[in-house]
């Protein structure tokens, strides 16, 4: 493996694993991240062309369900994690594993393409010392999902005189102090910076065209919602999600509705003899017709946002709910989509980002549901489609292009050699995910490897042992991206808002990455409709208490031996501390549900 070079572009959580896991592996992998630090967006940048985190922002997910699989939280960490504790967390793990030796900061990666050969890469990068060609066997794209702002179509933008961003651009309120500012879309950052703004903004509008699901980051109890679903929980919704679909999403949006209400109820006015029934009524009421939060998009098409202060907010009056952007109209005057015309001196757009496939231009795009098959260099950058409820609503809307990606991540023309780690939106811990793709696709690659070599044909092993982690032929690969196509377009008409690369068949996703990986989990504990489980919970009561009790986290990844052979490409090693960190895990989680 040490003869073969691999580049890793992007240093934030996927591209850190991603260099941990390849070079435990042997392979020869190198890291080039534009910044002068590790943790991507989570590592603050004044370079205003760079998304980055707000001293401010607060994670959506708990410490509790976020910890890569052999690096914990420190146990003084808060439940939910500062931006500058994420980015100290994500330094300490490069640290620690001596990552930081095999990365080049300060260094662009421009384009990727295919040498003349058509035996490697040519990696074409920037740098302090000017532009250089380097050449490399394989190439994990690692450089984030946030990094080209969209806009919605503004046709007469010359005539707003005022200050218009985009949330890219965004990094403090002393621009816009005493101003009158709508914020447009109302997604996590969106709700964030009004919440913000409200401070010390002379008055704050949000201008969003249809609801959406807000949750707590608690529950009723104080505990961190997250850490409140567990492995076999959710194995059995992604199971029932695959099977009765037509019972199943409708079943989860209205259990989310409820929580939602009920969630933006304990901010609502108790008035004294009142019922809570009554009460979460008036809170419906409120949501439907003065916020226009409800109706909203499924939880099949859509992640829900996560706020804490953002409805109470709305309900002091501190942010003011408004009909969707349409254009400007004047020096300060917004069109909205109710044709209403609101005067405001800035305008700051929250409405998603484009990922840039043009970087790898041979990538295929489309080629299913009647969309022509083309390359990633083929025509312009479109804008993405992830916040389209800001756009216009003509319906002559272009549809988004699609990336020719094999469970999200491998092109299947290129699969041995080109891996994506940053189109994936799934429902878990984007973290833990990302290194759980970057264990499968490393494993993969060492199978790869190995089969090339003819290691399997020389070694005996058992008919019981585990199969190597090899991909299926590139005619099934592409079998698999068209039927997520279909699905994607069909989700598409129906909701405009869908954001390409959702995981919606979270059942075979999560299990061809366990499997592919090693982990073991699911040979050990599936869901309750499965006798998988019972012969740990027989033989190791304990850990299946923390495991199908607790916090669902990584560090159970590293509990079974998959491969006790050490067979290359058959099973990733364990971590010796891996029951202890799952044991510390939940009883921490069990100790501040006790504390609230």
């Amino acid at each position: 493996m040490e003869n073969t070079n691999i580049a890793i572009i992007g240093l934030g959580p996927a591209g850190l694993t991603a260099l941990k896991t390849l070079r435990e592996e042997g392979f020869n992998a190198t890291a080039f991240e534009r910044r002068d630090k590790v943790g991507g967006v989570w590592s603050y940048s004044s370079n205003t062309t760079f998304t980055t985190v707000l001293d401010e922002t607060v994670s959506n997910t708990s410490k509790f369900v976020s910890g890569f699989s052999d690096f914990p939280f420190p146990n003084d960490s808060p439940a939910y994690f500062t931006s500058a504790r994420a980015a100290d967390y994500l330094e300490s793990y490069a640290r620690h594993f001596n990552l930081l030796q095999h990365v080049r900061f300060h260094t662009t990666v421009e384009v990727v393409v295919r040498n003349a050969s058509n035996s490697t890469w040519d990696v074409h990068i920037i740098n302090s010392d000017g532009h250089s060609i380097l050449t490399f066997d394989k190439v994990v794209f690692a450089h984030g999902c946030e990094g080209i702002p969209a806009f919605p179509p503004m046709k007469n933008r010359d005539k707003f005189k005022g200050i218009v961003l985009h949330a890219q651009a965004y990094r403090d309120s002393a621009l816009l102090k005493q101003k009158r500012i709508l914020v447009v879309g109302n997604g996590n950052t969106a709700c964030e910076l009004s919440v913000t703004l409200a401070k010390s903004a002379s008055k704050v509008y949000q201008s969003y065209r249809r609801g959406r699901i807000m949750l707590s980051r608690h529950g009723d109890d104080g505990v961190p919602l997250d850490s409140q679903f567990t492995w076999p929980d959710l194995r059995l919704k992604y199971f029932l999600d695959s099977t009765i679909p037509w019972l199943t999403w409708p079943l989860a949006d209205r259990f989310m509705r409820k929580r939602m209400i009920a969630h933006a109820a304990r901010s609502e006015q108790v008035w004294p003899g009142e019922s809570r029934a009554k009460r979460l009524k008036r809170t419906e009421k409120k949501m439907r017709e003065e916020w226009r939060l409800l109706p909203c998009a499924s939880i099949a098409h859509v992640h829900p946002a996560v706020q804490e202060d953002y409805i109470p907010a709305i309900r002091m009056g501190d942010i003011t709910p408004l009909h969707g952007f349409k254009d400007f109209a004047g020096e300060n005057q917004v069109l909205l989509a109710d044709d209403a015309l609101v005067e405001v001196d800035a305008v700051i757009f929250c409405t998603g980002y484009e990922m840039d496939f043009s970087i790898m231009p041979e990538l295929e795009i489309d080629g299913a549901c009647g969309m022509p098959l083309k390359r990633a260099g083929d025509g312009t950058r479109q804008r993405s489609m992830d916040d389209t409820e800001n756009s216009s609503d003509s319906g002559q809307r272009q549809q988004p292009r699609l990336p020719r990606l094999f469970q999200m991540i491998f092109p299947p023309r290129h699969a041995s050699s080109i891996a994506f780690l940053s189109w994936l939106a799934p429902q878990e811990s984007v973290w833990c995910v990302s290194e759980l793709a970057a264990i499968a696709v490393t494993q993969i690659w060492v199978a790869e490897t190995a089969n090339s070599k003819g290691l399997y044909e020389m070694q005996q092993r058992p008919s019981t042992y585990r199969s190597p982690a090899l991909l299926p032929p590139a005619s099934k690969m592409n079998a698999q991206v068209d039927v997520y196509h279909a699905w994607f377009r069909t989700a598409w008409q129906k909701e405009r808002s869908v954001r390409s690369g959702y995981v919606h068949h979270a059942h075979s996703f999560y299990r061809f990455l366990h499997e592919a990986a090693g982990t073991g989990l699911y040979q050990n504990l599936d869901h309750v409709l499965t006798t998988r489980g019972i012969r740990l919970w027989w033989k190791d009561r304990e850990l299946w208490t923390w495991l199908a009790k607790g916090p669902m986290n990584a560090y159970a990844w590293r509990l079974f031996n998959t491969n006790p052979k050490a067979i290359p490409g058959c099973g990733r090693k364990v971590c010796p501390e891996a029951r202890t960190m799952v044991k510390e895990a939940y009883e921490a989680c069990e100790e501040y549900k006790r504390q609230k």
